[in-house]
């Protein structure tokens, strides 16, 4: 299993769904788009439910190893690889916007991580 921080924040999945991403990103390099995929993450209790993350040529993000699940078949049963949006056929958002939501994104979560890290700040 992988843990995967980004933009503040850290989901836990499978390897072959972390190698997808990396692939995925890796092959927009360059590219001025952006793709919504939907991803099974495991949560803290351990059961697994899908996510909506936002991927783009500037996205960032760093993998590692976590333990978890037992074998590698239960790890693609409970971690499906998800359908990846073929590069070419995203929208296309001009960089300028991408990045000032980028920005607002990232104030928002460093906002959220500050006021869990201290609620007298709410």
């Amino acid at each position: 299993m992988k843990s995967i921080t980004f933009a503040s924040g850290t989901i836990v999945t499978g390897n072959a769904v972390a190698e997808a991403l990396v692939d995925y990103v890796s092959g927009m390099s360059g590219a001025v788009t952006s793709a919504s995929i939907e991803i099974p993450v495991q949560e803290e209790d351990g059961t697994v439910a899908v996510h909506t993350i936002v991927l783009g040529s500037a996205v960032q993000f760093d993998i590692v190893d976590v333990d978890g699940v037992e074998s590698a078949d239960d790890e693609r049963e409970r971690f499906p690889v998800p359908e990846m949006p073929d590069v070419n056929m995203v929208a296309v958002i001009p960089t300028d916007e991408v990045d000032l939501e980028a920005d607002n994104f990232n104030r928002a979560i460093a906002d959220m991580d500050n006021v869990l890290d201290d609620p007298t700040q709410s």
